[in-house]
């Protein structure tokens, strides 16, 4: 992105001509790094029409544009044009029609997100669970709304009080913002098992690299500090007020994971033991001193204001957990990429949401 564009966000100068010069910047790096990657095997149409739509809804969300309106914009609009290079989804006929069509996408998107602009990484990770409020308007009037499962939830909001959603969990990488996993789960739902599918059954290994996962004190359990621990799994856990000292008992109290030492090329005992009490030690120190990690946890934050205030994931007329965590994926896993897309360009992320909210429903 060039640079006189990158200055001009950052100065919370967002003119017409800036916009676009970002969102142009964004197509080309979207379509080019990630996009292109998934189409270097050979791929059927619909796959390559699905990535498309992908890349029409990332723009136009951007734009704040519906789609009559965008596809006006883009057929007058060369740069815009050039870079996208829409060869399937063309027209607002061809994107209407897949519309309709788009029944098995939540399986082939993930094979699209594992890609990212950074590949390489460091093993330290974010958990946080969040709420995707839903509007139920459309419930209350539509006859074909009112057939579908109905799976959301009320729910406890921080700033509204009671809402209607559905409770997500999301991990993501911070060193490179990726999307690791998103799952929706029922409020009943128990900490210890959402920590158990969300991290150990993710990151979780007998003699694999040590990684690092931060999360806050709505997933404090001493089954979470311990498992981890014997998993590899460094947990930086925001401990209750006055249990600080238990934790640290329960962590040195632990044992090692004896499986570690069931196969013929595994490292010799000792140092797998060292390594083992080198990650209680780091565990108990980080977990006590959790305000020291509060910055980078707060990072994930970010992704979750990107995908309700730009990427659509707010106030969605679904009502379905299969509908609602394809919408989510889609638009967390888009704001992941816009949020690398910020960082590898130097724009200050607060500065950029700011100047981009707009509160539209999308995908």
């Amino acid at each position: 992105m060039k640079t006189e564009l990158v200055e001009k966000v950052n100065d919370g100068e967002l003119t017409p001509a800036v916009e676009l010069g970002l969102v142009v910047s964004f197509a080309e790096d979207l379509k080019g790094d990630i996009l292109q990657r998934f189409h270097r095997n050979e791929t059927d149409k619909m796959d390559k029409r699905f990535t498309e739509f992908i890349l029409i809804e990332a723009v136009r969300m951007l734009l704040d544009l519906p789609p009559v309106t965008f596809y006006n914009f883009l057929r007058g609009n060369e740069k815009l044009r050039s870079a996208m290079g829409l060869k399937h989804l063309k027209s607002l006929g061809n994107y209407m029609d897949f519309k309709r069509k788009r029944k098995k996408l939540d399986v082939r998107f993930k094979d699209v997100s594992i890609r990212n602009f950074d590949g390489k990484s460091d093993e330290v990770y974010a958990l946080d669970n969040f709420k995707i409020e839903v509007d139920l308007n459309k419930y209350r009037s539509g006859k074909k709304i009112k057939q579908e499962k109905f799976d959301a939830e009320f729910q406890h909001s921080t700033t509204k009080g009671t809402i209607v959603g559905f409770q997500a969990s999301l991990l993501i990488n911070l060193s490179n913002f990726s999307l690791q996993k998103l799952e929706i789960y029922p409020i009943t739902k128990a900490k210890k098992d959402i920590w158990n599918e969300m991290v150990l059954s993710v990151l979780g290994t007998k003699q694999g690299n040590k990684k690092s996962v931060i999360a806050d004190g709505g997933f404090f359990a001493y089954d979470n500090y311990t498992r981890s621990a014997r998993q590899r799994i460094v947990p930086i856990i925001n401990p209750r007020s006055g249990l600080e000292e238990e934790v640290k008992e329960k962590l040195e109290e632990a044992s090692v994971n004896i499986e570690w030492f069931d196969s013929q090329n595994s490292k010799d005992f000792k140092t797998l033991l060292e390594e083992f009490e080198e990650i209680v030690g780091e565990a108990v120190e980080k977990s006590l001193n959790y305000d020291d990690f509060k910055v980078d946890r707060s990072k994930i934050e970010h992704i979750f204001k990107i995908a309700k205030e730009i990427f659509g994931m707010k106030d969605l007329h679904i009502y379905s957990k299969r509908t609602a965590l394809w919408r989510a994926f889609a638009a967390v896993y888009v704001s992941t990429l816009f949020y690398q897309f910020l960082e590898r360009n130097e724009i200050n992320p607060h500065r950029a949401m700011g100047l981009l909210s707009h509160n539209k429903d999308a995908w």
